[in-house]
């Protein structure tokens, strides 16, 4: 879904669902994402995961931690890129092993593509620094695991 910007349209930002969103909600959640991506750069060489291929390494750790297997198809449609990208982009991770694909034992037809355990060590690394410095930001009383917190005490 592509939002537009149109001056018309400013007004208190909700969600879907019609819940007013704060600013200080929406700060705190851009604080997380720009504290990720910086993160994400000094754990994985920008050059080589990129927001497009980092969508594609995303789901497939979070198949891995189902103990799934994605289809390419599968792939491009839940990141919404192109299959040459996608195609280009596992070509890459492959090369990186991060990733490795295999065919499909019911269909000769199918690849399915799947992250190696080196690839997810990297990711849980990851993951677990995220959720390290948002641990130290909730004793601070800011960052996302914060957020919960501030909600309970606005409804008291």
């Amino acid at each position: 879904m592509a939002v537009f910007f149109n001056s018309a349209r400013l007004r208190e930002p909700k969600s879907k669902w019609g819940e007013r969103v704060g600013n200080d909600l929406i700060e705190t959640v851009l604080e997380y994402e720009l504290g990720a991506r910086t993160l994400r750069s000094h754990m994985f060489d920008p050059h080589v995961i990129n927001d497009s291929s980092w969508i594609l390494v995303q789901d497939l750790f979070a198949a891995h931690l189902k103990g799934l297997k994605m289809r390419t198809k599968e792939l491009c449609a839940t990141s919404g890129l192109p299959q040459t990208t996608v195609l280009r982009y596992l070509d890459h991770l492959e090369s990186l092993e991060m990733v490795r694909r295999e065919a499909d034992p019911d269909d000769s037809r199918v690849t399915l593509i799947l992250m190696t355990d080196w690839g997810a060590s990297w990711l849980r690394e990851y993951y677990s620094e995220v959720v390290s410095s948002q641990a130290r930001l909730a004793a601070k009383g800011r960052g996302l695991l914060s957020v919960n917190a501030k909600a309970a005490g606005k409804d008291r």
